[in-house]
């Protein structure tokens, strides 16, 4: 991915060869925000819609969101008929509650339930990596949002635990603790796997690629 600089484009060229292309490539211009963007055809390449996850339920298109600290959460069931929803998760996504959001516009119709959802939540930095000062207004949002068990409140700054919290988002959606697979890695901390922008990577980005086949 050293090549690619965190062009999309680029990076499934690179992939290419060991996944063979599904059909067009959806990959949004990703603003910390909770729109998921439809897994149709016109919101794909070139085109580059605003937003932080892609709903993926049918074959012959291709999902991808790009990470550099943040979290991906990959959410799919069997059930009612084959799904796969991919979200790009940071700190701001964790106040806004993305996951939240997806799960709440994903289960509200066509007879998907959560309880029938399995998710993957990772790799993104860690709780003693990511820390934010006390008088930050996001940080003020983040402890009015942030279960307490998900922060650690000190003199002069505040670290957040993402991956807990989004794991709680989930969780309150109706998903089974059971169902969801949490990756115990720290982007910051092994550098040496993973791009991490607060370790200096600007524009290198990890690639997630989702689609679904016949």
């Amino acid at each position: 991915m050293d090549r690619a600089l965190g062009n999309p484009a680029t990076a499934r060229e690179l992939t290419e060869l060991l996944i063979p292309r599904q059909g067009a490539l959806i990959a949004p211009h990703q603003v910390h925000g909770t729109f998921m963007v439809p897994g149709e055809v016109s919101y794909a390449l070139p085109e580059r819609p605003e937003g932080d996850g892609v709903f993926l339920d049918t074959p012959g298109v291709e999902g991808s969101l790009r990470f550099a600290d943040c979290f991906p959460v990959v959410l799919a069931s069997l059930a009612p008929s084959p799904w796969i929803a991919i979200v790009h998760s940071g700190f701001k996504g964790a106040v806004s509650n993305i996951s939240g959001t997806v799960c709440e516009n994903i289960f509200s119709a066509n007879g998907r339930r959560p309880a029938a959802t399995y998710a993957w939540v990772g790799p993104g930095i860690g709780r003693r990596s990511y820390n934010r000062k006390q008088n930050d207004p996001w940080t003020k949002k983040g402890l009015s949002v942030f279960s307490p068990e998900n922060r650690d409140v000190r003199s002069a700054d505040v670290s957040f635990d993402i991956g807990g919290q989004i794991f709680r988002q989930l969780t309150d959606a109706g998903l089974l603790p059971e169902n969801i697979c949490s990756l115990p890695l720290c982007t910051f901390e092994r550098s040496d796997i993973f791009y991490s922008y607060r370790n200096g990577d600007m524009e290198n980005r990890l690639f997630l690629l989702a689609f679904l086949t016949e």
